[in-house]
């Protein structure tokens, strides 16, 4: 099953209820041309989606997660761990360490 990640992502913008004139703003992006993107006539840079992306999170906070996981379905954590090669496991610490990292910096300058 193909998913298409702008349709995923507008139904997390309209679950969220964050309107796209909203998004742009927060995003610095034009609003007439996220009208294009959400419409097919353009295509997003990943440089501008991802601005898109972390601009809808700050909107509402977990946005981010919930479209990822949106976007992969549902995985079997198990038998996906077991299925990376060591060097691809190795990557995977590493990002999850540099996740924990940034999250506790965060938890550390709220209680500041």
């Amino acid at each position: 099953m193909q998913r298409n990640f702008l349709e995923i992502f507008k139904g997390k913008l309209n679950t969220h209820r964050i309107q796209t004139k909203v998004l742009a703003l927060e995003a610095g992006r034009n609003a007439s041309y996220l009208s294009e993107v959400f419409t097919g006539k353009k295509s997003p840079t990943l440089e501008t989606f991802t601005a898109l992306l972390e601009a809808a999170d700050r909107l509402s906070p977990g946005f981010a997660d919930e479209y990822c996981l949106a976007l992969v379905g549902h995985v079997d954590l198990d038998n996906f761990v077991t299925s990376l090669s060591s060097n691809e496991l190795a990557v995977l610490m590493m990002c999850v360490g540099q996740r924990l990292k940034k999250l506790g910096s965060r938890e550390n300058a709220i209680a500041a």
